[in-house]
């Protein structure tokens, strides 16, 4: 019965050459057949070859249904958006695929099987954050742990169950009947935006901790800023959007990016106000050096450094986009 179901993988991509060849042969190549798979790739415009490689692609593997879609808005909701309004008629569930990763063979199978057996409306599994260098390797513990990311679930890889979001996700077909598409005005935080709305008329999102993705991390300090900056002010946005409180979790950077500041300013009064960011930086080094030692790992002394820009830049960014003018969200429908 898993087999017959058809499924459409979508794959918003933007100057993904390295990658995107290494990501279709390892979903097309896993164990869910082909023959009941449509994989729809929207690109945003790249500078780079992506485009060739996945003509190529295509070229080389003509009995696979493969269509390359365009994306003027270059937003990865948008592009969403595009592949949702391109879905073969017969597609049943709609499997996100990130074009920098690549999948286990299993993939596509135990996210069909987990939506048959749940009968969630969105599933999905968990990121677990791989590095290549020193400095990725840092990030990667950094997004993999409590102090990084709070109680996210679906990036400590521990519980299976109803949750939040999930990462990518496995969809009902007919949810985007129900309650709209992407909104590409969220974006990157389109995607808990959207189970959110989920979550809101009823629907579940259930999370599988067996279903792993890797994750490559940012390669640079400047980008994992810029990648937490957007986060804060994607997350801001959605706040906005539905008026909901934020979680405890969601809350904690820019209140922490306030009580900060004050605590610089009001050493003119006292030098006892530095504690609590002495403390804090004591912890960030104390749980990296610990790690370090344990994992046998000198990548992971750099940790601190990813923990304060992670933390600071997520604050930043939903403090900005708290200031800023509340612009014409919609649902994401095209």
């Amino acid at each position: 019965m898993q087999m017959l179901v058809p499924v459409s993988v979508i794959i918003p991509v933007y100057n993904e050459a390295a990658h995107i060849v290494p990501c279709l042969e390892s979903l097309v190549n896993g164990t869910y057949p082909a023959a009941s798979t449509e994989f729809l790739v929207v690109d945003g415009g790249s500078k780079d070859d992506t485009v060739d490689r996945l003509q190529s692609f295509a070229r080389s593997n003509p009995d696979l249904r493969l269509r390359i879609l365009h994306n003027p808005d270059k937003t990865q909701g948008y592009a969403l958006n595009v592949a949702i309004g391109n879905l073969a008629p017969e597609s049943k569930l709609v499997i996100r695929a990130d074009g920098h990763s690549t999948y286990p063979p299993d993939y596509l199978s135990a996210c069909v099987a987990t939506s048959l057996a749940t009968d969630a409306e969105n599933v999905g599994g968990a990121m677990v954050p791989v590095g290549k260098t020193p400095l990725q390797e840092a990030i990667a513990f950094c997004m993999s742990h409590p102090l990084g990311v709070g109680n996210a679930r679906f990036h400590l890889a521990d519980f299976n169950g109803e949750v939040d979001t999930v990462y990518l996700g496995c969809f009902k077909r007919e949810v985007f009947d129900k309650v709209g598409f992407f909104d590409p005005h969220l974006t990157p935080n389109e995607d808990a935006e959207f189970n959110l709305r989920i979550r809101k008329t009823g629907g579940r999102i259930y999370l599988n901790s067996a279903i792993q993705v890797d994750y490559l991390p940012r390669e640079s300090l400047a980008t994992l800023a810029r990648q937490y900056f957007n986060y804060g002010r994607g997350r801001c946005r959605t706040v906005r959007k539905h008026r909901v409180i934020p979680s405890s979790r969601q809350l904690i950077p820019p209140v922490w990016l306030l009580f900060s500041i004050l605590c610089v300013v009001f050493t003119a009064v006292s030098a006892w106000w530095l504690i609590m960011p002495i403390l804090y930086l004591a912890t960030c080094i104390a749980v990296a050096a610990l790690a370090a030692i344990q994992r046998k790992n000198g990548a992971l002394f750099l940790a601190p450094i990813c923990f304060v820009i992670m933390h600071y830049s997520w604050g930043s960014g939903f403090l900005y986009e708290l200031a800023a003018p509340l612009k014409n969200i919609q649902t994401g429908r095209l």
